[in-house]
């Protein structure tokens, strides 16, 4: 499964769901730019949690609830992505813009610009 699968609910630019790995063969992680920030895991038992991303690092909270079904969860994912979108904005763009400078090479490729992540042109 390559291609990005549409979201449940209309979402802002950026969003959409596609497998947190090549070996997913399901639609498991909502992804804003290219950056992970809920995903649908299942269970041994064959139930979903949805885990919710607000934020990184070792002390960050493991956000996760238990969903009814696949496609509830992933609403419940789109919904917390709704209320919380510029939080995800802001830490997908600090991110992207840390990536673009110390990981893109210079003078290769095209510039990452923090104000597409942010849902704004940077004419503003």
């Amino acid at each position: 499964m390559n291609a990005d699968t549409q979201t449940l609910i209309p979402m802002p630019d950026g969003f959409c769901w596609k497998p947190r790995c090549h070996l997913d063969t399901l639609p498991t992680g909502l992804f804003l730019h290219g950056v992970q920030v809920a995903s649908m895991q299942q269970r041994v038992d064959g139930s979903w949690l949805a885990r919710l991303s607000p934020e990184d690092g070792m002390h960050a909270p493991l956000l996760l609830k238990p969903c009814s079904s696949f496609d509830a969860g992933r609403r419940g994912c789109e919904l917390w992505a709704l209320r919380h979108e510029q939080l995800l904005r802001r830490k997908v763009a600090k991110k992207l813009q840390w990536i673009q400078d110390h990981v893109v090479l210079r003078g290769r490729g095209k510039q990452l610009d923090p104000g597409d992540v942010l849902g704004r042109s940077a004419s503003r």
